[in-house]
């Protein structure tokens, strides 16, 4: 039992903040509110730290368990890591990216490549070229909110660049809902991320840290404990409500605390479920109308390598899965034990009965499919499979989605809620944990000052 934990009840003397979720913005806001003196208690459902971040070990190596990298425009999360020491482990490296269309693989991604993509018409690979350098140089996001991406494409880059590019990706993302995503999703991938690219506006080189990004996950915790915090694991929230004097009890597995202000670091839905009782109307409203994909994600550590691309889009209906994000031809095989690495992505509701099956169920449909990509491909060429599951991993970005996003500050004085729901009209990614993280913390400092 820890200083904070009550025998019975809700009951101890109040924190000053409590924290639910312990990933990247959780941790974030956790580390600000430590170095601001308020000694925050971090709670989390799951054994390790990490959310979405969290890792595995190949060949004696670190390696992120659900593909991530990031790009030379976050620059909150290389601030962090340079505030952490962390600067130096951290790589820029040229990738590689590749379509599956129409029976085999193309190269995409470079001004050369988008010449000889066969899927397109000359007259349409020009005007998807020249909107995607529109596109690149716009920075008005309210322009792109009113429509969805399928019609703004069909209608300045033409039907075939929807049915050939645009579509199978969005339905990777979004499954049954890739019509109705708002184009101002699509414009955050290409504004937004363009500034990361080089001159030719189409190349990238992506940062990856040695050791994983669980490194700066690591370092977070260590600097909320070495500034009085602590970070409890296994601890999943069940309620919270708010008793005498205003202070929240926050029910844990086998625990109790009391605080006088708590920061919900969770996906929005689960926030509703455990504090849906301290919200008002329109913020139970905002956050019950929020659709999101989950994600399964499939690690393979291989023999020998399936493909010559980093990121792969599988732009094919029949095919299991819509992205094959092959690590080893982005980060040197040698540093796993010579292992090739490669994710196997596949966004899907989670009520899709997909989504629930077991790993055996999934490779089953997944090998066949692999040999479809390289006929060389056998099952042999597996070493070890591990799979993983998350149910909030992409929000639906829809039409009105900027007056649906629930505030931070919600109506009960002290609650702050921090999700990737709230991110616009950026998109998810370990750059906006930190931001919003940092902009959570913020209020709960503030708050307490005020006190």
């Amino acid at each position: 039992m820890t200083k904070h934990q009550a025998e019975q009840g809700c009951g101890g003397e109040p924190l000053s903040v409590l924290v639910v979720g312990a990933g990247v913005a959780g941790l974030t806001a956790a580390y600000r509110l430590a170095q601001a003196g308020l000694k925050p208690l971090v709670l989390e459902s799951y054994p390790e730290a990490g959310g979405l971040a969290r890792a595995i070990s190949v060949g004696g190596e670190k390696l992120d368990a659900l593909y991530h990298h990031i790009f030379t425009s976050d620059l909150a999360y290389l601030s962090l890591a340079e505030e952490l020491g962390l600067k130096e482990t951290i790589e820029w490296l040229p990738s590689r990216m590749g379509f599956w269309s129409e029976g085999r693989l193309w190269d995409f991604g470079t001004p050369a490549s988008l010449l000889k993509f066969g899927p397109l018409s000359a007259f349409d690979r020009f005007r998807f070229a020249w909107w995607t350098f529109y596109l690149q140089r716009c920075r008005n996001a309210e322009a792109f909110e009113g429509v969805t991406a399928r019609d703004w494409v069909c209608r300045h880059m033409g039907a075939r660049v929807w049915e050939k590019v645009w579509e199978p990706l969005f339905r990777q993302k979004f499954s049954s809902m890739a019509g109705e995503v708002a184009m101002v999703w699509l414009w955050g991938k290409i504004a937004l991320r363009g500034r990361s690219r080089n001159r030719s506006g189409m190349g990238e080189s992506l940062g990856y840290m040695k050791g994983a990004f669980i490194r700066l996950v690591d370092e977070l915790v260590g600097k909320i404990v070495d500034h009085g915090g602590e970070v409890l694991f296994r601890k999943e929230v069940q309620r919270i409500s708010q008793g005498e004097g205003g202070h929240f009890c926050v029910e844990a597995r086998g625990a109790s605390f009391r605080a006088h202000s708590v920061l919900l670091a969770i996906p929005a839905r689960d926030a509703l479920r455990i504090a849906g009782e301290l919200m008002n109307d329109d913020e139970r409203g905002k956050i019950a109308s929020l659709r999101s994909t989950g994600a399964l994600c499939t690690v393979l550590e291989m023999k020998h390598s399936l493909s010559p691309y980093y990121w792969l889009n599988v732009a094919d209906a029949s095919m299991p899965f819509g992205g094959l994000i092959e690590h080893t031809n982005y980060v040197p095989h040698s540093r796993y034990g010579n292992r090739h690495i490669l994710y196997i992505s596949n966004y899907l509701f989670p009520d899709d009965p997909v989504f629930k099956y077991s790993q055996g169920r999934l490779m089953e449909s997944y090998v066949p499919a692999l040999k479809r990509i390289n006929q060389a491909f056998e099952e042999s060429w597996i070493m070890k499979i591990r799979h993983f599951r998350a149910e909030s991993a992409q929000p639906i970005v829809d039409q009105g989605y900027r007056e649906r996003i629930p505030p931070m500050k919600l109506s009960a004085p002290g609650l702050v809620l921090c999700s990737m729901a709230q991110i616009y009209p950026e998109d998810r990614g370990q750059n906006y944990a930190v931001v919003y993280g940092e902009r959570a913390a913020k209020l709960l400092i503030a708050r307490c000052r005020a006190a």
